[in-house]
C-alpha cells in the first residue's frame, strides 16, 4: 500500500430517483475512476493538495455527491476498505472514514457482510461466529479457505493493504450522449434549465476525462422531433461551465415549448483535442472576468439568433462588392484544431498578393449602386456636395469572367470629411462613359 494512500467510495443514498452516474463526476478529481461491485472507487492522494488539502477535498466530494445521489461516502487507505466504510454509513446518507494510524482498527469493527466477496458465505461465517472483518482476519487462514473460497482471502488481504488489488479504469464513452428525466412533464423555463445544468455538469466531466473541448453540441427534448433541439456552437474548443451555462440560459429564454416535456437529452456533435491556452508574463493582460472576443459572439449570438450575429469573410474574386461574404459568426466552417476557417481557403494564396491592392476598398457595400449627379465642372456630386477624388482610379477590364467589364473605381471625399467609394463604366456600356456611380460607404 503507498503511503498517505486515500480512497474515496461513493453509494447511492436511499430514495435518489434521478441519479446520474458517479464517473464523470469523479473524473474532475482523479484520472480513473472505478466502477467495483455496487460503488464507484477513486484514489485522491495526488489530487489533495490542488484542492486545498485533504479536509476540504473531502468536504466538496461530501456536498457535491448529495446533491448527484451519490449520499454515502467512504474514506480509507485501500479502495475495499473505503467501500466497507460507505456500507456502514446511514442509508439515508452519511459520510464515515477509517484513517489515521489506527484505520485497521477501526475496520475490524465492521460487519464482515461488508465486504463483498464475503456475502455468499454469509451462513457459514455466522454460523462460525465470524461476524466482523477483525473476526475474519484472526481467523485460520488455511480453515476459512476451506470452508469459503480462496477469493475471500485475497479480498481480505487487499482489505487491510497486505496485497494489491487490480481494478480496471473507467473510460468516458468516445461520443457523449445522455439524458436525464424530469420530476414531472413542464415546459417551464426554470425547470428546463436546472436540468440542462445537470447535463452540462456531465459534460464537461466527460470532456475532462476525455481531454477534449466542445465545438458543437445538441440539447433536445424527449419524445420530440430531433429537429426541434437547440443548437449550439462555439468559435474555439471550450469545457467551461460557466460560459455553458450561460448559453443555455440565453437559448431557453428564447424557447417557448407547446407543451409539457418528460425529459432533456444532451449530446455533442464535435469535439477536439483539448489546448489550454498558453499563460502569459504581459502584466496589462485582461480581468479573469473579462469576455473574449469569441464568447462575446457566442453569447450575442444565443440571445439574440445566429442570424442577428454576422461576421464578414473574404474570397478571391475580381469584383470588390463580392470580395465580402456575409454569414452567421458560428456558422463559418472549423479545421480540426477548432480555429475559425473559410469554405474558401483554396483562396488564400490569391488573397494574400491581392492583400496590398484591396486595403482601401469599403467595409460596407450598397446592395444597388447609386447614380450621383455631375457637376459643370466634371466632378460628381452627392447631395449637392462636390466629390473630390483622393484615390484612384483603379481600373478593372475582364473578358472571360462572367461579364465582359471595364470599371474604374476610386475613393472619394465630401465637405463634411466622410468617404465614399465611386466607380463607373470607362467605356460605352449600358450607361454613358463618365457617369459616377456610389457602390460603397466607409464609417
Amino acid at each position: 500500500m503507498p503511503p498517505n494512500a486515500l480512497w474515496i467510495a461513493c453509494l447511492p443514498a436511499y430514495g435518489s430517483s434521478t441519479l446520474e452516474p458517479a464517473g464523470p463526476w469523479l473524473a474532475r478529481y482523479g484520472p480513473q475512476p472505478v466502477l467495483h461491485e455496487d460503488g464507484w472507487l477513486l484514489e485522491l492522494s495526488a489530487s489533495q493538495r490542488l484542492f486545498g488539502g485533504r479536509a476540504a477535498l473531502l468536504r466538496r466530494l461530501r456536498h457535491e455527491g448529495a446533491a448527484l445521489g451519490w449520499g454515502r461516502l467512504g474514506a480509507a487507505p485501500t479502495a475495499l476498505a473505503a467501500l466497507a466504510v460507505a456500507r456502514a454509513t446511514p442509508a439515508a446518507g452519511g459520510f464515515g472514514h477509517a484513517l489515521g494510524p489506527d484505520w485497521s482498527a477501526r475496520l475490524d469493527a465492521l460487519p464482515a457482510s461488508h465486504l463483498g466477496p464475503a456475502r455468499p458465505h454469509r451462513p457459514v461465517l455466522d454460523a462460525l461466529g465470524l461476524r466482523t472483518l477483525g473476526d475474519l482476519r484472526r481467523c485460520p487462514r488455511a480453515g476459512l479457505a476451506r470452508r469459503t473460497a480462496p477469493g475471500l482471502l485475497q479480498a481480505l488481504d487487499a482489505l487491510y493493504g497486505q496485497a494489491p488489488l487490480a481494478l480496471p479504469g473507467w473510460q468516458a464513452p468516445e461520443r457523449f450522449h445522455q439524458t436525464l428525466a424530469l420530476p414531472a412533464p413542464s415546459a417551464e423555463t426554470a425547470a428546463l434549465a436546472f436540468a440542462g445544468q445537470r447535463l452540462l455538469g456531465q459534460l464537461t466531466a466527460w470532456l475532462q476525462q476525455r481531454q477534449a473541448g466542445v465545438l458543437h453540441w445538441r440539447l433536445g427534448w424527449q419524445g420530440r422531433p430531433a429537429a426541434t433541439a437547440l443548437d449550439f456552437r462555439h468559435r474555439r474548443p471550450t469545457r467551461d461551465t460557466r460560459l455553458l451555462r450561460s448559453q443555455l440560459h440565453d437559448a431557453l429564454a428564447r424557447t417557448r415549448l407547446d407543451a409539457a416535456v418528460d425529459g432533456l437529452w444532451l449530446e455533442t456533435v464535435h469535439v477536439v483535442p483539448w489546448s489550454p491556452a498558453s499563460a502569459t508574463l504581459l502584466p496589462d493582460r485582461p480581468a479573469d472576468d473579462a469576455l473574449s472576443w469569441e464568447a462575446l459572439l457566442e453569447r450575442l449570438s444565443a440571445r439574440l439568433g445566429p442570424a442577428r450575429v454576422q461576421t464578414v469573410q473574404r474570397a478571391a474574386h475580381w469584383d470588390p462588392a463580392r470580395r465580402q461574404r456575409w454569414r452567421a459568426a458560428l456558422q463559418a466552417p472549423l479545421d480540426t484544431e477548432g480555429r475559425r476557417g473559410s469554405d474558401h481557403a483554396a483562396a488564400a494564396p490569391a488573397l494574400a498578393l491581392a492583400a496590398m491592392a484591396t486595403l482601401w476598398e469599403p467595409p460596407w457595400w450598397l446592395p444597388q449602386p447609386r447614380r450621383l449627379d455631375t457637376g459643370p465642372d466634371g466632378h460628381p456630386r452627392l447631395k449637392g456636395q462636390r466629390l473630390r477624388r483622393v484615390l484612384g482610379p483603379q481600373r478593372i477590364a475582364t473578358g472571360w469572367w462572367d461579364t465582359p467589364v471595364a470599371w474604374e473605381m476610386g475613393v472619394a471625399t465630401s465637405a463634411d470629411g466622410r468617404c465614399w467609394w465611386l466607380h463607373r463604366h470607362a467605356q460605352p456600356g449600358p450607361t454613358s462613359p463618365g457617369e459616377w456611380r456610389l457602390a460603397g460607404v466607409y464609417a
